[in-house]
């Protein structure tokens, strides 16, 4: 990988700034700030509505698309500058539908399916919550008990999901169910798309630490069409995997870190205590270095995992890397922020005397999910030595194979 972006790069980083210079007015701003965003209890507010509208027509919603399926073609390192310059304006960009169910979709999926869901998806007119955790099936998925049983044409799904999040707002469903219980766990696993208006599903909200909103979700002998099985029967395990992966690669947020470490740098350099500039006393000035370092190692893990997905790879090691190392320095800065300001630092976004606007607040509350959103950062280093290093799984002799894969329990927290 180039630690520079080329010259083409560069111009595509530009013009998305100037999009955004252009198309994020200060309503849409103090939408986002007064309401959370789409994670909020309402759900995306008409603002956000209006500027995904504006991605969607050029385009980039489906960026590296293949241009048959409503895309341009393009790489993934120019979807990684497009996240990171969203990130960094503070504007919710394409979410998990765009970046990890469609490329299943385009990868597995039947001709029907492509057909039926892949251009509404470019369109911003299907998103989909995806429903994998469950009570009793977190961090080992594979003994998920939702099932779907097929009848005529259609299946027929009972069962619940929890942690659903979006699934207030969302169209669809991708949703994991058993369809053969007699199969080894792994293998009686599928996908269905399932619109979130299908008689027989209640969604309840659950409210988090940070305020925004998930949600549990109740399938009572709901039915869809046989067709909305997605690519083949009982083969989920491998579609849900292949979406986990790429779910880490974009929520690393290194744009939103960056703009978070710059304000913070920015207010050090502006405040002083005891006569003192705080970006004067060398502790302060430590701590703001390794910060300033830890991010710039956040977004060139991005880029190497770009780099990867443009050659043809599905990077795992790479990716679930990134995904613990950015979201333990997302606490790190929250930490730190708050240290900075003391007391005043608790403040939160509503109080007119918080230090940047309550910035630091709400990273804290938000950065917790982060640890466990796309698999719990224990669990996901022991991916890393399993299949990074072909070490034994953690708590188990190396002379003894192991009864159970990673696999069974690298998915608790996939919440969204």
């Amino acid at each position: 990988m180039e630690f520079e972006l080329n010259d083409s790069q560069r111009r595509w980083r530009q013009e998305v700034r100037d999009f955004l210079a252009a198309q994020v007015p200060q309503e849409l701003r103090d939408e986002l700030w007064q309401t959370g965003g789409p994670d909020s209890p309402e759900g995306p507010g008409p603002h956000l509505r209006v500027f995904w509208k504006k991605l969607s027509e050029k385009r980039w919603f489906g960026l590296t698309w293949p241009k048959e399926y409503g895309g341009l073609g393009r790489g993934a390192v120019d979807q990684q500058i497009l996240l990171t310059e969203l990130d960094y304006a503070g504007v919710p960009g394409p979410d998990l539908t765009v970046t990890s169910v469609a490329p299943m979709i385009m990868e597995h999926g039947t001709p029907q399916n492509k057909a039926e869901f892949l251009p509404g998806i470019a369109k911003g007119e299907i998103t989909a919550a995806v429903g994998y955790s469950e009570p009793d099936a977190g961090t080992d998925l594979a003994s998920l008990r939702t099932q779907a049983v097929l009848d005529g044409d259609e299946w027929v799904i009972n069962g619940s999901k929890i942690w659903n999040s979006h699934a207030h707002h969302t169209t669809h469903e991708w949703l994991c169910v058993r369809t053969d219980p007699l199969a080894p766990k792994h293998r009686g696993i599928s996908v269905i798309m399932v619109p979130i208006d299908t008689p027989g599903i209640e969604i309840r909200p659950l409210i988090t630490w940070r305020g925004s909103r998930t949600n549990e979700a109740f399938f009572t002998d709901v039915r869809v069409p046989r067709t909305h099985l997605i690519g083949e029967v009982n083969k989920g395990w491998q579609y849900i995997t292949g979406a986990l992966d790429l779910e880490r690669g974009f929520i690393v947020f290194d744009g939103e870190m960056r703009r978070e470490v710059d304000r913070l740098i920015e207010r050090c350099g502006t405040t002083t205590a005891d006569g003192v500039r705080l970006a004067d006393r060398p502790e302060v000035r430590r701590r703001l270095a390794e910060l300033d370092a830890g991010v710039e190692v956040a977004r060139l893990f991005a880029l190497e995992a770009a780099s990867q997905v443009d050659e043809g790879a599905i990077p795992t090691i790479t990716l679930t890397t990134a995904k613990i190392y950015t979201s333990e320095l997302r606490q790190k800065i929250a930490d730190y922020g708050m240290q900075i300001f003391g007391a005043a630092g608790q403040l939160d976004r509503h109080d007119p005397d918080a230090p940047l606007n309550g910035a630091m607040e709400w990273l804290y509350r938000s950065s917790a999910r982060f640890r466990f959103a796309g698999g719990t950062n224990e669990v996901l280093r022991d991916v890393i030595a399993q299949r990074g290093h072909g070490m034994p799984s953690s708590g188990r002799r190396p002379s003894r194979p192991a009864d159970k894969t990673v696999a069974d329990r690298e998915l608790n927290g996939a919440n969204r």
